[in-house]
Protein backbone atom coordinates (compact mmCIF):
# COMPACT_ATOMS: atom_id res chain seq x y z
CA UNK A 1 0.00 0.00 0.00
CA UNK A 2 2.88 2.40 0.75
CA UNK A 3 4.08 2.21 -2.85
CA UNK A 4 0.64 3.07 -4.21
CA UNK A 5 0.25 5.95 -1.76
CA UNK A 6 3.60 7.37 -2.86
CA UNK A 7 2.54 7.13 -6.51
CA UNK A 8 -0.80 8.82 -5.78
CA UNK A 9 0.89 11.60 -3.80
CA UNK A 10 3.46 12.29 -6.53
CA UNK A 11 0.74 12.20 -9.20
CA UNK A 12 -1.50 14.62 -7.32
CA UNK A 13 1.00 17.34 -6.52
CA UNK A 14 2.56 17.21 -10.00
CA UNK A 15 -0.78 18.30 -11.45
CA UNK A 16 -0.02 21.88 -10.40
CA UNK A 17 2.51 22.60 -13.16
CA UNK A 18 2.47 26.36 -12.58
CA UNK A 19 4.37 25.71 -9.33
CA UNK A 20 6.76 23.15 -10.77
CA UNK A 21 9.91 24.61 -9.17
CA UNK A 22 8.46 24.39 -5.68
CA UNK A 23 6.88 21.03 -6.39
CA UNK A 24 10.18 19.70 -7.69
CA UNK A 25 11.79 20.43 -4.33
CA UNK A 26 8.91 18.72 -2.51
CA UNK A 27 9.13 15.69 -4.78
CA UNK A 28 12.88 15.40 -4.33
CA UNK A 29 12.60 15.48 -0.54
CA UNK A 30 9.67 13.06 -0.28
CA UNK A 31 10.94 10.54 -2.84
CA UNK A 32 14.51 10.64 -1.56
CA UNK A 33 13.42 10.12 2.05
CA UNK A 34 11.18 7.23 0.98
CA UNK A 35 13.96 5.50 -0.96
CA UNK A 36 16.87 6.45 1.27
CA UNK A 37 15.27 5.30 4.51
CA UNK A 38 14.02 1.94 3.22
CA UNK A 39 15.09 -0.97 5.39
CA UNK A 40 15.81 -4.45 3.99
CA UNK A 41 13.00 -4.52 1.44
CA UNK A 42 14.98 -5.23 -1.75
CA UNK A 43 17.49 -7.89 -2.77
CA UNK A 44 20.43 -5.46 -3.10
CA UNK A 45 20.02 -3.82 0.29
CA UNK A 46 22.21 -6.23 2.26
CA UNK A 47 24.93 -6.03 -0.37
CA UNK A 48 25.08 -2.24 -0.26
CA UNK A 49 24.77 -2.16 3.51
CA UNK A 50 27.85 -4.35 3.85
CA UNK A 51 29.72 -2.29 1.28
CA UNK A 52 29.00 0.88 3.22
CA UNK A 53 29.98 -0.42 6.66
CA UNK A 54 33.05 -2.39 5.55
CA UNK A 55 34.50 -0.08 2.90
CA UNK A 56 38.28 0.10 3.12
CA UNK A 57 39.67 3.18 4.87
CA UNK A 58 42.79 3.21 2.71
CA UNK A 59 42.53 4.20 -0.96
CA UNK A 60 45.31 1.72 -1.76
CA UNK A 61 43.41 -1.12 -0.12
CA UNK A 62 40.25 -0.07 -1.95
CA UNK A 63 42.05 -0.18 -5.32
CA UNK A 64 43.46 -3.62 -4.53
CA UNK A 65 40.22 -5.20 -3.34
CA UNK A 66 39.35 -8.50 -5.17
CA UNK A 67 36.10 -7.15 -6.63
CA UNK A 68 36.57 -3.65 -8.01
CA UNK A 69 34.01 -0.99 -7.12
CA UNK A 70 33.42 2.54 -8.31
CA UNK A 71 35.07 5.34 -6.35
CA UNK A 72 31.78 6.62 -4.99
CA UNK A 73 31.74 3.52 -2.80
CA UNK A 74 35.00 4.64 -1.22
CA UNK A 75 34.50 8.38 -0.84
CA UNK A 76 30.96 8.56 0.52
CA UNK A 77 31.20 6.03 3.38
CA UNK A 78 34.57 7.43 4.42
CA UNK A 79 33.17 10.95 4.29
CA UNK A 80 30.40 10.01 6.71
CA UNK A 81 32.88 8.35 9.05
CA UNK A 82 34.01 11.87 9.94
CA UNK A 83 30.51 12.62 11.24
CA UNK A 84 29.31 9.29 12.63
CA UNK A 85 30.97 6.79 14.94
CA UNK A 86 28.42 4.03 14.43
CA UNK A 87 28.72 1.95 11.26
CA UNK A 88 24.98 1.70 10.85
CA UNK A 89 24.71 5.49 10.77
CA UNK A 90 27.36 5.58 8.04
CA UNK A 91 25.34 3.10 6.00
CA UNK A 92 22.06 4.98 6.50
CA UNK A 93 23.67 8.30 5.56
CA UNK A 94 25.19 6.73 2.44
CA UNK A 95 21.85 5.31 1.33
CA UNK A 96 20.25 8.70 1.87
CA UNK A 97 22.90 10.56 -0.12
CA UNK A 98 22.57 8.18 -3.07
CA UNK A 99 18.79 8.64 -2.98
CA UNK A 100 18.94 12.43 -2.94
CA UNK A 101 21.41 12.43 -5.83
CA UNK A 102 19.48 9.91 -7.94
CA UNK A 103 16.09 11.52 -7.36
CA UNK A 104 17.47 15.05 -7.47
CA UNK A 105 19.10 14.83 -10.88
CA UNK A 106 16.06 13.18 -12.46
CA UNK A 107 13.46 15.53 -11.00
CA UNK A 108 15.67 18.50 -11.89
CA UNK A 109 15.86 17.21 -15.47
CA UNK A 110 12.07 16.82 -15.59
CA UNK A 111 11.60 20.34 -14.24
CA UNK A 112 14.07 21.74 -16.77
CA UNK A 113 13.28 19.82 -19.96
CA UNK A 114 9.81 18.29 -19.85
CA UNK A 115 6.86 19.97 -21.50
CA UNK A 116 4.54 17.61 -19.60
CA UNK A 117 5.58 17.77 -15.95
CA UNK A 118 2.75 15.57 -14.66
CA UNK A 119 3.28 12.80 -17.21
CA UNK A 120 7.04 12.75 -16.74
CA UNK A 121 6.67 12.49 -12.97
CA UNK A 122 4.22 9.59 -13.05
CA UNK A 123 6.33 7.76 -15.63
CA UNK A 124 9.35 8.13 -13.35
CA UNK A 125 7.66 7.28 -10.06
CA UNK A 126 5.89 4.24 -11.51
CA UNK A 127 9.04 2.63 -12.90
CA UNK A 128 12.60 3.96 -12.83
CA UNK A 129 12.25 5.29 -9.30
CA UNK A 130 11.80 1.73 -8.06
CA UNK A 131 14.41 0.20 -10.37
CA UNK A 132 17.11 2.76 -9.73
CA UNK A 133 16.61 4.71 -6.52
CA UNK A 134 15.46 1.66 -4.55
CA UNK A 135 17.56 -1.10 -6.12
CA UNK A 136 20.48 -0.26 -8.43
CA UNK A 137 21.35 2.96 -6.63
CA UNK A 138 24.78 3.57 -8.20
CA UNK A 139 23.38 3.15 -11.71
CA UNK A 140 20.48 5.37 -10.67
CA UNK A 141 22.74 8.30 -9.90
CA UNK A 142 24.73 7.76 -13.11
CA UNK A 143 21.54 7.71 -15.18
CA UNK A 144 20.29 10.86 -13.46
CA UNK A 145 23.52 12.71 -14.21
CA UNK A 146 23.30 11.62 -17.85
CA UNK A 147 19.69 12.80 -18.14
CA UNK A 148 20.44 16.18 -16.60
CA UNK A 149 23.51 16.58 -18.82
CA UNK A 150 21.63 16.08 -22.09
CA UNK A 151 21.60 19.84 -22.58
CA UNK A 152 25.36 19.73 -23.21
CA UNK A 153 24.95 17.06 -25.87
CA UNK A 154 22.06 18.94 -27.49
CA UNK A 155 24.08 22.17 -27.57
CA UNK A 156 27.23 20.25 -28.63
CA UNK A 157 29.17 21.45 -25.62
CA UNK A 158 31.41 18.40 -25.81
CA UNK A 159 33.78 19.12 -22.95
CA UNK A 160 30.91 19.67 -20.55
CA UNK A 161 29.26 16.45 -21.68
CA UNK A 162 32.52 14.51 -21.34
CA UNK A 163 32.80 15.80 -17.78
CA UNK A 164 29.23 14.58 -17.31
CA UNK A 165 30.31 11.14 -18.55
CA UNK A 166 33.20 11.07 -16.08
CA UNK A 167 30.77 11.86 -13.29
CA UNK A 168 28.58 8.98 -14.46
CA UNK A 169 31.56 6.63 -14.36
CA UNK A 170 32.41 7.80 -10.85
CA UNK A 171 29.13 6.22 -9.78
CA UNK A 172 28.84 3.21 -12.09
CA UNK A 173 31.02 1.63 -14.76
CA UNK A 174 27.95 0.89 -16.91
CA UNK A 175 27.90 4.63 -17.63
CA UNK A 176 30.42 3.78 -20.35
CA UNK A 177 27.45 2.96 -22.60
CA UNK A 178 26.70 6.69 -22.80
CA UNK A 179 29.86 7.13 -24.86
CA UNK A 180 27.95 5.47 -27.70
CA UNK A 181 25.28 8.19 -27.60
CA UNK A 182 27.90 10.92 -27.56
CA UNK A 183 29.83 9.35 -30.47
CA UNK A 184 26.79 8.91 -32.71
CA UNK A 185 25.29 12.32 -31.95
CA UNK A 186 28.65 14.07 -32.36
CA UNK A 187 29.14 12.34 -35.72
CA UNK A 188 25.69 13.65 -36.77
CA UNK A 189 24.65 10.10 -37.64
CA UNK A 190 21.53 10.09 -39.79
CA UNK A 191 18.35 8.57 -38.43
CA UNK A 192 18.31 5.76 -41.00
CA UNK A 193 21.47 4.30 -39.46
CA UNK A 194 19.76 4.05 -36.08
CA UNK A 195 17.05 2.02 -37.79
CA UNK A 196 19.75 -0.16 -39.34
CA UNK A 197 21.31 -0.68 -35.90
CA UNK A 198 17.91 -1.69 -34.53
CA UNK A 199 17.34 -4.14 -37.39
CA UNK A 200 20.84 -5.59 -36.92
CA UNK A 201 20.21 -6.07 -33.20
CA UNK A 202 17.06 -8.04 -33.98
CA UNK A 203 19.13 -10.20 -36.33
CA UNK A 204 21.72 -10.74 -33.60
CA UNK A 205 18.97 -11.82 -31.24
CA UNK A 206 17.38 -14.23 -33.72
CA UNK A 207 20.70 -15.77 -34.77
CA UNK A 208 21.86 -15.94 -31.12
CA UNK A 209 25.14 -14.19 -31.90
CA UNK A 210 27.48 -13.59 -28.95
CA UNK A 211 28.08 -9.87 -29.43
CA UNK A 212 30.73 -9.78 -26.68
CA UNK A 213 32.97 -12.10 -28.66
CA UNK A 214 32.00 -10.56 -32.00
CA UNK A 215 33.16 -7.09 -30.92
CA UNK A 216 36.02 -8.48 -28.78
CA UNK A 217 34.51 -6.81 -25.74
CA UNK A 218 35.38 -9.81 -23.60
CA UNK A 219 39.06 -9.07 -24.27
CA UNK A 220 38.82 -5.33 -23.79
CA UNK A 221 36.78 -5.66 -20.59
CA UNK A 222 37.86 -8.87 -18.76
CA UNK A 223 35.54 -8.01 -15.87
CA UNK A 224 32.59 -8.19 -18.26
CA UNK A 225 33.68 -11.64 -19.44
CA UNK A 226 33.99 -12.94 -15.88
CA UNK A 227 30.58 -11.54 -14.97
CA UNK A 228 28.99 -13.14 -18.01
CA UNK A 229 30.58 -16.53 -17.22
CA UNK A 230 29.16 -16.33 -13.70
CA UNK A 231 25.70 -15.69 -15.14
CA UNK A 232 26.05 -18.75 -17.40
CA UNK A 233 27.25 -20.89 -14.49
CA UNK A 234 24.27 -19.80 -12.41
CA UNK A 235 21.97 -20.69 -15.34
CA UNK A 236 20.29 -17.32 -15.26
CA UNK A 237 16.78 -17.09 -16.66
CA UNK A 238 16.47 -16.06 -20.29
CA UNK A 239 15.31 -12.56 -21.12
CA UNK A 240 11.62 -12.05 -21.79
CA UNK A 241 11.92 -9.96 -24.94
CA UNK A 242 8.18 -9.45 -25.07
CA UNK A 243 7.67 -7.90 -21.65
CA UNK A 244 5.24 -5.00 -21.63
CA UNK A 245 7.92 -2.32 -21.21
CA UNK A 246 9.74 -3.43 -24.35
CA UNK A 247 6.50 -3.82 -26.29
CA UNK A 248 5.47 -0.28 -25.37
CA UNK A 249 8.95 0.95 -26.30
CA UNK A 250 8.43 -0.59 -29.74
CA UNK A 251 5.01 1.05 -30.03
CA UNK A 252 6.63 4.40 -29.28
CA UNK A 253 9.28 3.78 -31.94
CA UNK A 254 6.72 2.91 -34.61
CA UNK A 255 4.55 5.90 -33.66
CA UNK A 256 7.43 8.38 -33.76
CA UNK A 257 8.75 6.92 -37.01
CA UNK A 258 5.48 7.87 -38.65
CA UNK A 259 5.47 11.40 -37.22
CA UNK A 260 9.20 12.12 -37.18
CA UNK A 261 9.04 15.09 -39.54
CA UNK A 262 6.32 16.66 -37.42
CA UNK A 263 8.26 16.18 -34.18
CA UNK A 264 11.93 16.52 -35.11
CA UNK A 265 12.07 20.25 -34.35
CA UNK A 266 10.59 19.87 -30.87
CA UNK A 267 13.25 20.66 -28.24
CA UNK A 268 15.32 17.57 -27.44
CA UNK A 269 13.03 15.23 -29.39
CA UNK A 270 15.63 14.12 -31.94
CA UNK A 271 18.23 13.40 -29.26
CA UNK A 272 15.76 11.57 -27.02
CA UNK A 273 14.32 9.49 -29.86
CA UNK A 274 17.74 8.39 -31.12
CA UNK A 275 18.79 7.47 -27.59
CA UNK A 276 15.58 5.46 -27.22
CA UNK A 277 16.38 3.59 -30.44
CA UNK A 278 19.79 2.70 -29.02
CA UNK A 279 18.15 1.55 -25.79
CA UNK A 280 15.96 -1.00 -27.55
CA UNK A 281 18.76 -2.01 -29.92
CA UNK A 282 21.15 -2.85 -27.09
CA UNK A 283 18.41 -4.70 -25.25
CA UNK A 284 17.91 -7.02 -28.22
CA UNK A 285 21.64 -7.33 -28.95
CA UNK A 286 22.45 -8.38 -25.37
CA UNK A 287 19.34 -10.52 -24.84
CA UNK A 288 21.26 -13.68 -25.80
CA UNK A 289 23.94 -13.05 -23.20
CA UNK A 290 22.47 -12.16 -19.85
CA UNK A 291 19.24 -10.91 -18.39
CA UNK A 292 21.20 -8.50 -16.20
CA UNK A 293 23.25 -7.20 -19.15
CA UNK A 294 20.27 -6.58 -21.42
CA UNK A 295 18.03 -5.07 -18.76
CA UNK A 296 20.82 -2.93 -17.29
CA UNK A 297 21.71 -1.35 -20.64
CA UNK A 298 18.01 -0.92 -21.42
CA UNK A 299 17.41 0.81 -18.09
CA UNK A 300 20.51 3.01 -18.35
CA UNK A 301 19.19 4.43 -21.62
CA UNK A 302 15.52 4.18 -20.67
CA UNK A 303 15.93 7.14 -18.34
CA UNK A 304 15.16 9.26 -21.42
CA UNK A 305 11.69 7.70 -21.53
CA UNK A 306 10.47 10.00 -18.78
CA UNK A 307 11.06 12.93 -21.15
CA UNK A 308 10.35 11.21 -24.47
CA UNK A 309 7.13 9.29 -23.83
CA UNK A 310 5.04 12.38 -22.95
CA UNK A 311 5.86 13.71 -26.44
CA UNK A 312 3.51 10.98 -27.66
CA UNK A 313 0.82 13.63 -27.06
CA UNK A 314 2.13 15.64 -30.02
CA UNK A 315 1.14 13.03 -32.61
CA UNK A 316 -2.55 13.60 -31.89
CA UNK A 317 -4.69 16.40 -33.25
CA UNK A 318 -5.88 18.96 -30.65
CA UNK A 319 -9.29 17.31 -30.44
CA UNK A 320 -7.76 13.89 -29.75
CA UNK A 321 -4.86 14.81 -27.44
CA UNK A 322 -6.83 13.49 -24.47
CA UNK A 323 -6.23 9.97 -25.81
CA UNK A 324 -2.50 10.52 -25.67
CA UNK A 325 -2.81 11.49 -22.02
CA UNK A 326 -4.99 8.47 -21.30
CA UNK A 327 -2.48 6.08 -22.91
CA UNK A 328 0.49 7.44 -20.94
CA UNK A 329 -1.46 7.46 -17.67
CA UNK A 330 -2.68 3.89 -18.20
CA UNK A 331 0.85 2.75 -19.03
CA UNK A 332 2.15 4.35 -15.83
CA UNK A 333 -0.58 2.66 -13.81
CA UNK A 334 0.33 -0.67 -15.41
CA UNK A 335 3.97 -0.12 -14.45
CA UNK A 336 3.24 0.58 -10.79
CA UNK A 337 0.91 -2.41 -10.63
CA UNK A 338 3.55 -4.66 -12.17
CA UNK A 339 6.28 -3.62 -9.74
CA UNK A 340 4.09 -3.90 -6.67
CA UNK A 341 1.98 -6.96 -7.47
CA UNK A 342 3.90 -9.01 -10.06
CA UNK A 343 7.65 -8.41 -9.98
CA UNK A 344 8.22 -9.52 -6.36
CA UNK A 345 11.23 -7.19 -6.24
CA UNK A 346 10.19 -5.53 -2.98
CA UNK A 347 8.89 -6.70 0.36
CA UNK A 348 6.38 -4.71 2.40
CA UNK A 349 7.84 -1.24 2.85
CA UNK A 350 9.77 -0.55 6.04
CA UNK A 351 11.72 2.55 7.05
CA UNK A 352 14.34 3.22 9.71
CA UNK A 353 13.13 6.81 10.15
Amino acid sequence: MSYYLLFIFASFISLFENRRKLLSVVLIVVLALFAGSRYYIDSDYSLYYNYFIYTEKSAVDFMNRPLALEWCMYFFPNLFRFFFDHRQSVAFASFMLFSFLGVGFKIAAIQKYSGFFFLSVILYVSNLFFIMEMTTIRAGVAAGIFLFGLQYLEKRQHWKFLITLLCCLFFHSSGIVYVLVWALITARTKLKYYYIILAASVGIMILKVNILSLLLLDRVFPRVKIYFEIMQWQKEKSVNIFNFRVLFALVIIVSFMGFYRKLKNKPYFDLLFKTHLLSVSLFFAFSNLSQVFSLRTFDMFSVVQILLYPMFIYIFSPALKIWGWVIIILFSMLQIYYFVEVSEIFKVYRSWL
